[in-house]
């Protein structure tokens, strides 16, 4: 059990990076290159980087929670 949750761990710190990188800054990042420069909405955001957004904060919250098992399991 503590493997295959220690396994799951390193899949969600990996993907977590991924999509951090993923994000725009100010100066537009890699989400600008894959077509999320296109088609803004009013307030200034695309619906790809909204998804994305989403997206990191489930990892994040599978990260924690992983995180927080591997602790009292470990």
């Amino acid at each position: 059990m503590i493997y295959v949750l220690a396994l799951l761990h390193t899949i969600f710190s990996f993907t977590l990076v991924g999509f951090i990188l993923l994000h725009s800054g100010k100066g537009g990042g890699l989400s600008s290159s894959l077509g999320g420069g296109g088609g803004s909405t009013f307030s200034g955001t695309t619906i790809m980087e909204k998804n994305l957004t989403r997206l990191t904060v489930i990892v994040v919250a599978l990260f924690a929670v992983s995180t927080v098992l591997l602790i009292f399991l470990g």
